[in-house]
């Protein structure tokens, strides 16, 4: 039987607060201005500049960037970086996007957002313990969710903690219940386990929310035909196969409850 495997909530865009803080050399305004000096601290909407001639206060939405000397952009210019970010997700470039969130968590380590989509990018780059720190520091700082509880789940099943993953996973419905991922990766833990019956029910409720769902309209086909329940298996497989008409697989588990029906003369 094919498995699909553990699935990973999804990227959310990192959510821009608008505020900056900067050691960086200088500070460009929109209307063309530039201030060069060190940034001691910021408050909401604003930052302390020390300039040669002395204290300077600076309103955030004047920015439009902060560099480095040598041209760089600054590890507090929040806005640039994570347009950085953004870009190389879009590449794929995972491991590297890590790094600017860890270069921009430095500054910014409330930014809730921030720590998940690093979080995230650690799991997808196979560190799944650094993932865990990320995690575990928005579930105490009561900031985790849903997507939270099920990357967790993810994590505890590739280290064949299944009743660790389960009760993650559970957790994650409990959070919110139309998460089809979620209940997806209940039903694979479930055939990991053997756990057939509860395979069968979550896949339902992963086709309840998601019809078209062709890992779960196959997966529940091969449950039920290894059941030896041979007319359901066979309507989920038609299913199945109006999602992906050239699905190999799907075909060969058709073609064989067709067999099984000749052989019993049906």
């Amino acid at each position: 039987m094919r498995k699909s495997g553990i699935i990973l909530a999804v990227f959310a865009a990192v959510s821009l607060s608008g505020r900056l803080l900067a050691r960086a050399e200088t500070i460009y305004y929109k209307d063309g201005k530039t201030l060069k000096g060190k940034i001691l601290y910021r408050d909401q909407g604003s930052l302390r500049v020390r300039e040669d001639s002395g204290l300077t206060e600076v309103k955030t939405d004047k920015i439009e960037k902060i560099l480095n000397d040598d041209g760089s952009i600054s590890k507090y210019d929040y806005k640039s970086l994570n347009k950085k970010i953004q870009v190389l997700i879009a590449r794929k470039e995972y491991k590297d996007a890590a790094g600017l969130c860890s270069l921009l968590l430095e500054s910014f380590p409330e930014e809730a957002k921030l720590r998940y989509l690093r979080g995230l990018l650690n799991q997808k780059t196979g560190n799944p313990a650094a993932a865990r720190q990320d995690y575990e520091y928005l579930i105490k700082q009561n900031l985790a969710d849903a997507k939270v509880f099920n990357n967790l789940g993810s994590i505890c099943a590739g280290r064949k903690e299944y009743k660790q993953a389960a009760d993650w996973f559970i957790k994650a419905i409990q959070e919110s219940p139309a998460m089809a991922e979620a209940h997806e990766n209940l039903a694979v833990l479930s055939l990991e386990t053997e756990d057939y019956n509860s395979a069968i029910a979550e896949y339902n409720k992963v086709i309840g929310l998601q019809p078209g769902n062709f890992n779960a309209l196959y997966n529940l086909g091969m449950v039920y035909l290894n059941q030896g329940d041979y007319p359901k298996a066979k309507e989920q497989l038609e299913k199945a196969l109006s999602v992906k008409p050239d699905d190999i697989n799907t075909k060969k588990g058709l073609d064989h409850l067709a067999k099984i029906g000749a052989e019993k003369g049906q």
